[in-house]
């Protein structure tokens, strides 16, 4: 009887970076981003190049709640659909279904905004 050692192979394990991976970690930024403007928009640029802080531009307390809210909602909606797409063929349809309806309430409401800021 014979056995025969082979010399196992070690390959290092590193994390795949996938399609899902790269679209969480881009949301991530994206939504930091969005973050970050709440500090820099009081910020200005003079007609000589200059950067200067205008008061003006500040947030009241009320619109950074909104805006607050608004990048969570959207935030969260976007992590979502994003993690529920990968979930396989009925993921695929709920995330589309979800789009569609998105696009159909936008037009809407942006068509509804247009009536009454013409009337």
């Amino acid at each position: 009887m014979r056995v025969n050692f082979k010399e196992s192979t070690k390959r290092s394990v590193k994390k795949e970076r996938t399609l899902r991976f790269t679209l969480n970690v881009i949301g991530i930024f994206m939504f930091i981003g969005v973050l970050i403007r709440w500090w820099t928009v009081p910020f200005a640029i003079s007609n000589n190049l200059e950067i200067y802080y205008n008061p003006d531009f500040q947030m009241k307390p009320s619109e950074c709640k909104e805006f607050l809210a608004f990048t969570l909602c959207a935030a969260s909606m976007y992590f979502s659909l994003i993690n529920v797409y990968f979930l396989g063929k009925t993921g695929k349809k709920l995330v589309y279904t979800v789009l569609v309806l998105l696009a159909v309430f936008n037009l809407y409401m942006m068509l509804t905004l247009l009536a009454v800021a013409t009337h």
